[in-house]
């Protein structure tokens, strides 16, 4: 057998093309543990690779976590986060943004979940989280909030109530607020916008705790975007 000498070894060191080590992709737990949450907390989760950072070709990992805290009391009990990190591979995450939902709602959360949808047609998706929000125990209520990026930040643009259920104990709640409604967003005419106003098909099922023979659907507008992008 023919033995090459050490000078063509080192050649064809040289000429072979370098093969990179395959990227190892950030997984659910390497969010979970970037958004300080251990695997054995987490009550429900959902991680989206998707492109919501203009001008990046790699996909960011967005991620929302809900969890036991550890604590006893009904109200802290449970909590909620998100974040949208860098996937730097290997299982590495640099936080872009995060959120504690139970710090911005002041109030008792659960039940965390997310969507990710271009609302203003620009190559990348904007935010929409979702929670149930338990802090008035008269009211059954699930909540939104719409993130935008702007001037290199996440802004909530737009928070309210998407499920809304007010007529379980009226006995014990004003007249005029109980209510019963879902709504959902109206994605082609808000995406007709780009994203500068916000359009909801909100159905009605009851009034001032009355329950509407058919429901009603009504269409809802809120300001989203501040200015449109040039």
């Amino acid at each position: 057998m023919r033995v090459l000498a050490p000078s063509a070894v080192l050649l064809l060191s040289v000429c072979l093309p370098l093969v990179a080590a395959p990227k190892i992709s950030a997984t659910g737990v390497d969010a979970y543990a970037a958004l300080g949450v251990k695997t054995k907390k987490v009550l429900t989760a959902t991680t989206i690779n998707s492109n919501v950072l203009p001008g990046e070709d790699a996909k960011q990992v967005v991620s929302i976590v809900t969890y036991m805290t550890g604590r006893k009391t009904r109200e802290d009990a449970v909590n909620v986060r998100f974040g949208v990190f860098r996937d730097l591979g290997e299982g590495k995450l640099a936080a872009v943004y995060t959120q504690d939902l139970g710090e911005f709602s002041g109030g008792i959360v659960g039940d965390g979940d997310l969507q990710l949808i271009d609302l203003d047609l620009d190559g990348t998706s904007e935010l929409i989280v979702f929670y149930d929000d338990f802090s008035d125990p008269l009211i059954e209520q699930r909540k939104a909030v719409v993130y935008m990026y702007e001037d290199g930040a996440f802004v909530p643009r737009w928070s309210g109530p998407v499920e809304y259920d007010a007529t379980k104990k009226v006995r014990d709640f004003p007249e005029e607020r109980r209510d019963r409604f879902v709504r959902e967003i109206d994605l082609a005419n808000t995406m007709r916008t780009r994203g500068i106003t916000l359009f909801f098909e909100k159905r009605m099922i009851a009034v001032a705790g009355e329950k509407l023979s058919q429901p009603k659907v009504v269409s809802e507008t809120f300001p989203l975007r501040a200015k449109p992008r040039r």
